[in-house]
């Protein structure tokens, strides 16, 4: 029989986990939000990580990514 079929046990595992977070899966759905922000900050922490790479503080890693993610260049723009 399929329906005694152990390796359809993943299978029924998983459509358990669908059916038991429905409704949230649903309200994703519907909802405006999105994690574009935070795959924009995850680009900068990469950013900073190859370009600090080889130092040994988290200093100086936060001030790698202060130093991407500032807007210097329009500090010196002319007015």
């Amino acid at each position: 029989m399929i329906g005694d079929n152990t390796i359809l046990d993943p299978i029924r595992k998983a459509l358990g986990t669908v059916e038991n977070h429905r409704s949230r899966i649903l309200e994703r759905w519907t909802s405006t939000h999105s994690n574009a922000r935070l795959e924009g900050f995850n680009g900068l922490f990469q950013a900073a990580r190859a370009r600090a790479r080889g130092y040994r503080n988290t200093t100086t890693f936060a001030t790698m990514i202060y130093l991407i993610a500032a807007p210097l260049g329009d500090l010196f723009k002319s007015t």
